[in-house]
């Protein structure tokens, strides 16, 4: 369970926002990888390092491996992994691609060698994404992919069938299944919808008035199902006003993300509870990336501009302050 949302301000600075929901405990945190370092968690697969610089939140799996759930590179490219379950049906038996690929690093495999959508698009049309378990879960993850460049553009990258779909991110929110398309017919049933207040209805004798403000809005599900999300992440981000700087832009989503937010105990899964575990905004325009987390609200950044693209190891923000990783050894 997750939702994402693209957008730009007034003053044309590009954001990509999530929340991160699961029921699995992550222990995500916010990781930074310079260029020709990364060493992917299937790394057999590949033949070359990142060429590019990035950060974002991830879980180390080893002294060199990390599982990536979202990131933003040193071109302004984002990305974000969400679930899903029971649609995902990769092209795993298509070996005629370039590159083959797990599920799980496909985030920074398009993060490490990609800088704008057309490229990420050529990259997954010579792709074969593999039925590769990831370990520590013991499971193929089922996924899906929003990518969002620093002009604005923003696809999302989904396998059905066996078949590779790329669809032009136009309503810019997605959350988990079923598909995008499922997703933006369904938004019809809700036309209706608006800010602005309902007026009075007479019915004979009897007038009859909304009970308070926000009555425009009747009707807006309020459930945590994928479909319930992403027609109020639609709504929601529909509605935003005066969001004219990245500072403006931060703030919407955040708030905008916090009518999606999961609390501890609302959605029992078979052995546990999904909860939104961090909520991050990706700014391509700036490459800063902000995040808060289930036990600490208080927002943070990480600008990626200020970090050595160069440099001869990355960096772990644990608690807010950074650690080398190249002297650090897996907490897992």
């Amino acid at each position: 369970m997750c939702t994402s949302i693209t957008m730009a301000t007034k003053d044309q600075t590009v954001l990509l926002a999530r929340t991160m929901d699961f029921a699995v405990i992550l222990d995500g945190e916010p990781t930074f990888i310079p260029r020709n370092k990364f060493v992917f968690v299937n790394d057999e697969n590949y033949d070359q390092k990142n060429e590019y610089a990035f950060v974002g939140m991830a879980r180390q799996v080893d002294k060199e491996h990390f599982v990536f759930a979202d990131g933003l590179n040193e071109k302004g490219l984002s990305c974000a992994a969400l679930y899903f379950s029971g649609y995902a049906d990769y092209n795993s038996q298509d070996t005629t691609k370039k590159y083959t690929l797990a599920p799980h690093d496909v985030v920074p495999f398009l993060l490490s060698t990609c800088s704008t959508i057309e490229e990420v698009t050529r990259t997954m049309e010579n792709a074969q994404v593999e039925n590769t378990a990831l370990d520590f879960l013991g499971i193929v993850l089922p996924l899906h992919w929003v990518i969002t460049d620093k002009t604005g553009k923003s696809i999302v990258i989904e396998y059905t069938e066996q078949t590779l779909h790329i669809h032009e991110n136009t309503i810019g929110v997605m959350t988990n299944s079923p598909d995008y398309k499922w997703h933006t017919t369904n938004l019809r049933n809700y036309i209706g919808l608006q800010p602005k207040q309902k007026t009075e209805v007479h019915l004979k004798d009897m007038v009859m008035k909304p009970f308070g403000e926000g009555a425009g809005a009747f009707g807006l599900p309020g459930d945590f199902t994928p479909p319930s999300r992403f027609v109020r992440a639609a709504f929601l981000k529909a509605c935003l006003q005066d969001v004219q700087t990245e500072l403006d832009g931060v703030t919407a989503l955040f708030h905008v993300l916090a009518n999606v937010d999961i609390p501890k105990g609302v959605v029992k899964t078979t052995q546990a509870y999904d909860y939104t575990q961090y909520t991050s905004v990706m700014v391509n325009s700036s490459l800063n990336y902000y995040y808060k987390t289930y036990n600490n609200q208080r927002v943070r950044c990480i600008q990626l501009e200020n970090e050595d693209f160069d440099a001869t190891s990355g960096k772990i923000w644990s608690n807010g302050d950074s650690e080398d990783i190249l002297y650090r050894n897996s907490k897992k």
